[in-house]
């Protein structure tokens, strides 16, 4: 039966994919109650125990099997004759190859005979040069020439061969690069195998078909929903601040490598995490011994883990789902037009799961490329201030806090953050649920200037009980030029003494520090009006014994 896809709920790790398709009951035989429905086609990759079978009519489900489909390479014939010829062409380059070899070699006998027949030729010519020619001797010239012409035919036959052998391998080569683009081309994609659900059916024994065939068509209606790996949808923001609003934009980066492709049909998002089965957590007894050496050491049975709990199996969603637009991300339009608005998705159900139904359908294929849909426009009230440590850093760092006011329990994922039109940056948002915060870091301000100077250092030249005493304090100045009220918050260190010899003491700081912790962390918050500075002082006092070398003192 032809069941297409109809429905796809989206989870963060898989999802569940429904068909539907009629029965055509007016093809069966007349007094046939049994009836084998086969759905094709499937995934490879879907899990067995998901597969549902449900729909409308006089029919009744039997049973449910899930059979593999091996797929026969269409083409496997002429890639084999094109694999066969790829072998062939491989064997006649190597013989070229040999053959070159050999030619190699001849030129390389010929020009040794060359020089060692001249010498012979020569030392011939000195011995009978003073002699008077007989009868029968041989002119020298004549030879001469004679060998000559017998080593030119020679060399030049070798030449020939190695032409033609070039030539050959040439064409050899040639379409043996052809052969492989096209074995490439055919192997590139090879066809998966599947599966099919077979689905039997009972027909009443009384059942009356309509004259109409196309009535009969239409009065039995199947649907098959599965559950597949190698789909998900990841979380993505885009924070905006404008003033002390944050515009924060949920989208939705949906791919799949399931196997097939999804059309433009309902699709929805679901926040569920399904799975073929978990465990509850469970603890096991925590030993405590006292370690023996491997002398001591005895081999013991292991200890049998407590017996587990009953395997819970988790509930699929059954509802069908929604389509997920590709929806634009909110650009300006020139003034006075107003800016164009992103369609998101709607919350069709919440609790410990979330279910998101985009605008407008929107089709995923398997090529696992990530396709964008949004699913809410939130806006939100900042509380914006400063932080700045001058002692690492001379600058004052926008942040932006902000508390999720709305009903979203928004997943993690990273954000990309904007000021006004500027971008800032990227970070990693955590799972926020409703009433949760979240802090956006939108980078250096420099229109809060910072400030931090030592304003005296003095070692103590006369020593009590061998203590050497140094006197250290530092000045911060913070300088607002905003147009606004600034929020900053300051922080700085004193040293913290890890040896009994070593002291701080005397640490004064003005105006006093809002927090000062055990760790000599010191934190002040400031209030600054448009234009206006503050100035803190720092100081303490470290001793330390004479002639001691101290470390992790960088002041």
């Amino acid at each position: 039966m032809d069941a297409p896809i109809t429905a796809v709920v989206v989870y963060p790790t898989a999802a569940r994919v429904t068909r539907r398709g009629p029965l055509d009951l007016s093809a069966l035989p007349e007094g046939v109650t049994r009836v084998e429905a086969v759905v094709g086609g499937l995934p490879i990759g879907l899990d067995e125990n998901s597969v549902r079978v449900g729909g409308t009519g006089p029919a009744r489900v039997l049973g449910v099997r899930v059979v593999s489909q091996a797929r026969a390479t269409t083409d496997a014939g002429a890639l084999a004759d094109l694999r066969a010829r790829q072998d062939e062409l491989r064997a006649l380059l190597a013989e070229i190859g040999d053959e070159d070899e050999t030619e190699r070699a001849r030129r390389i006998f010929l020009d040794v005979a060359a020089r060692v027949g001249a010498g012979a030729l020569a030392r011939g010519w000195a011995a009978g040069s003073g002699r008077p020619a007989g009868p029968g001797d041989v002119d020298a010239a004549g030879q001469l020439v004679s060998v000559g012409d017998a080593f030119a035919a020679q060399i030049a036959g070798v030449h020939a061969r190695r032409r033609e052998l070039a030539r050959r391998r040439e064409e050899a080569e040639k379409e043996l690069t052809m052969i492989g683009r096209l074995i490439e081309s055919r192997g590139a994609k090879p066809v998966p195998d599947t599966r099919a659900v077979l689905v039997d059916l009972e027909l009443p024994a009384d059942l009356e078909l309509p004259a109409d065939s196309d009535t009969a068509a239409e009065m039995a209606e199947m649907e098959v929903s599965y559950l597949v790996g190698s789909a998900s949808w990841v979380s993505g923001y885009d924070a905006r601040l404008e003033g002390e609003r944050v515009t924060l934009t949920w989208f939705a980066m949906i791919s799949q490598r399931t196997g097939e492709d999804w059309p433009a049909t309902d699709l929805r998002l679901s926040t569920a995490r399904p799975a073929s089965g978990f465990r509850l957590p469970e603890l096991d007894p925590q030993f405590v011994d006292i370690r023996r050496t491997p002398e001591s050491v005895h081999i013991r049975g292991a200890l049998a883990a407590p017996g587990g709990g009953p395997v819970l199996v988790g509930g699929m969603p059954t509802e069908a789902g929604a389509a997920m637009p590709l929806a634009a991300a909110p650009r300006r339009a020139p003034v006075p037009a107003p800016p164009m608005a992103a369609a998101t998705a709607v919350l069709e159900s919440a609790g410990a799961a979330s279910t998101y139904r985009p605008p407008r359908p929107v089709a995923v294929p398997a090529d696992g490329d990530p396709h964008r849909a949004t699913v809410a426009v939130i806006e939100l009230d900042a509380v914006l201030d400063h932080l700045t440590v001058p002692k690492l850093a001379a600058e004052a760092h926008l942040r932006a806090a902000v508390v999720n006011t709305s009903a979203h329990t928004l997943p993690a994922g990273r954000v990309s953050v904007f000021h006004e039109r500027e971008f800032v940056g990227t970070s990693r948002l955590d799972l926020i649920p409703p009433g949760g915060e979240l802090e956006l870091q939108l980078g250096v301000d420099d229109r809060v200037k910072v400030e931090r100077r030592l304003a005296r250092r003095s070692t103590g030249r006369r020593m009590v009980g061998n203590v050497r005493r140094t006197d250290v304090a530092y000045t911060i100045l913070v300088t607002n030029y905003a147009s606004m009220r600034a929020r900053v918050t300051v922080r700085d260190q004193v040293p913290v003494p890890r040896h009994e010899s070593i002291t701080v003491r005397d640490v004064s700081a003005e105006p006093a520090a809002a927090e000062h912790t055990e760790l000599g962390l010191l934190t002040w918050n400031l209030e600054l009006d448009p234009g206006a500075s503050r100035e803190i002082g720092l100081s303490y006092r470290l001793e330390h014994p004479r002639g001691a070398e101290i470390t992790g003192w960088g002041d």
